[in-house]
């Protein structure tokens, strides 16, 4: 959505933007079914990908992808010694990938003759660098239909009633009336804002559910956290049954997870993807992630590259199987986890990430309480930046501490400013230069630090 059509429709009444949603709903369904989305959606089985692990099927897909890479990818063209790979031990031979070499130039790793098919995406990254990226709409499509069939097989029903709490904007930040929220018919989905959950709304968003018959949700695990916190201080209020509620975007702590279930009384299955390449894992009742082999390949890898034995922490490579065209290959994603060395013992079999270390983040308080999270959209507008990080000391403040490059452009931090209170309402919000960004204990840099 351009700045443009954004402003009209969040100045709209709310049956226009009512409308405007729908309308979007039968685009956006479109686009992600069209193609092979249903010949994909007839193959995939989930109890199957869960429960019997295939290692032969990983290598033959390997082995597919890279010939084509070869043959059409100019980094690949270059830089593979061979298309075949005999087991996955071999996979280590291929160069890793992080988003500096490919943005660098990233026409290098796309085959530029179906360039304009391709799907535009943008993310901020750890650091709060953007990263300007290519999607395969045939890869799009796969994971699109395997997302929703992991949610089918989850909620126990592909037409049941949802409740989606995601980053749209529905309202602006400062508008403190319901609904925030509105009904999408085509996707059979309650579609809720995850900027208006407080200590005063949390009854509005309850009261949503009942009416609308909801009958299990999915969104931004943050959103779910904060309203469950809300939830369960009280007492009086008679809660919707829900069968399941399937998190996505960000990672919940067990004992976090652990707060949901206990204030909806159902479980909670907890997503871990990529913006850039879609759904990865799904946690088990051991809170263990288990990697959806159909889709990719995952490799936990040290600080010089080398594969870790499992058990131990190190970085999270992964290879997106689908994407052919716009490749994602040994991808170091920026995340770090540990993959397990023993049987989980929830029934799943095959490989799974026992911990993810990187994935909990902090949350930006507004003066009304409101836990905001999901803010790696505001650097977008930043021109010329190293990374950036937002710090905030106190409750509707925020100080943006900014690494630049040579190139870096002062007057692009305004529409970074503007774009943030779009997001935290009445928050004051400064930025300053920097020479490098805070670091955790482990090396991590954290886009956003909460530090009270």
């Amino acid at each position: 959505m351009n700045n443009i059509i954004k402003q009209v429709y969040l100045n709209s009444p709310f049956f226009i933007k009512e409308i405007f949603a729908n309308v979007e709903a039968v685009r956006r369904n479109y686009y992600r079914k069209r193609g092979q989305y249903k010949e994909n959606s007839s193959s995939i089985d989930i109890s199957e990908m869960l429960s019997n692990y295939n290692e032969e099927k990983q290598i033959r897909d390997f082995n597919l992808l890279l010939k084509h890479v070869k043959e059409n990818i100019p980094y690949y063209r270059g830089n593979l010694r061979s298309n075949c790979i005999n087991s996955l031990e071999e996979i280590t031979l291929l160069p890793l990938i992080d988003k500096s070499r490919m943005r660098e130039n990233i026409k290098d790793f796309v085959n530029e003759e179906l360039l304009s098919t391709f799907w535009k995406g943008t993310t901020s990254g750890s650091t709060g660098t953007p990263f300007f990226y290519y999607r395969d709409k045939k890869s799009l499509q796969f994971h699109y239909a395997l997302y929703d069939k992991l949610c089918a097989y989850f909620s126990e029903g592909e037409f049941k009633r949802k409740a989606r709490i995601s980053g749209v904007n529905i309202l602006k930040v400062e508008h403190k009336k319901p609904p925030y929220w509105y009904f999408i018919k085509l996707f059979n989905q309650l579609q809720c804002s995850t900027y208006h959950i407080n200590a005063v709304t949390y009854r509005d968003y309850i009261n949503a559910f009942k009416k609308y018959n909801i009958e299990w949700g999915s969104g931004y695990a943050s959103a779910w956290l904060h309203l469950a916190e809300n939830v369960l201080n009280d007492k009086q209020l008679i809660m919707p049954k829900l069968s399941t509620i399937v998190t996505d975007s960000e990672g919940l702590s067990n004992e976090q997870k652990f707060k949901i279930e206990t204030a909806f009384n159902c479980s909670v299955y907890q997503t871990y993807g990529l913006s850039e390449v879609g759904t990865i894992a799904v946690q088990c009742k051991n809170n263990h992630y288990h990697i959806l082999t159909d889709a990719c390949h995952i490799e936990i890898v040290d600080e010089d590259g080398f594969k870790v034995k499992n058990g131990k922490s190190g970085q999270i490579v992964v290879t997106d199987l689908h994407s052919y065209n716009a490749p994602f290959i040994r991808y170091l994603t920026g995340d770090t986890g540990i993959m397990g060395n023993n049987d989980c013992g929830c029934g799943w079999n095959g490989p799974y990430i026992s911990e993810l270390c990187g994935r909990v983040e902090d949350y930006i308080l507004t003066l009304d309480g409101t836990k905001v999270k999901r803010l790696g959209h505001i650097a977008k507008p930043a021109k010329g930046v190293v990374g950036m990080q937002l710090i905030q000391y106190k409750p509707g403040f925020v100080e943006i501490h900014v690494q630049p490059r040579d190139d870096f452009n002062p007057e692009s931090m305004n529409d970074v400013i503007k774009l943030s209170k779009e997001y935290l309402g009445n928050t004051t919000v400064k930025w300053k230069s920097v020479e490098s960004l805070e670091k955790t204990k482990s090396g991590k840099i954290k886009y956003v630090i909460r530090k009270f």
